[in-house]
């Protein structure tokens, strides 16, 4: 086991160095006090209304992990 976990932490490791100058960029960018800033004029917009989006959005996400789900069922038999 200690060996399948060491492998598997240098394998992550190696994966991870490539992309690690573009990761710190994006966390710069996805600081949470822009995120969470009101000051923003499009933030008096009514937030109560939940955006027809975000259904198909959450609709869309639940018929393709069904369809993933027949796949692999139907592949195993």
């Amino acid at each position: 086991m200690y060996f399948i976990s060491r492998t598997l932490k240098v394998f992550l490791i190696t994966a991870y160095k490539p992309i690690e100058g573009f990761l710190e960029t994006l966390e710069e960018v996805m600081k949470m006090e822009k995120i969470m800033d009101v000051s923003n004029d499009n933030w008096q917009k009514n937030n109560e209304e939940i955006p027809l989006w975000f259904y198909q959005m959450i609709i869309s996400m639940g018929i393709s992990v069904c369809l993933g789900f027949l796949l692999i069922l139907i592949g195993s038999l």
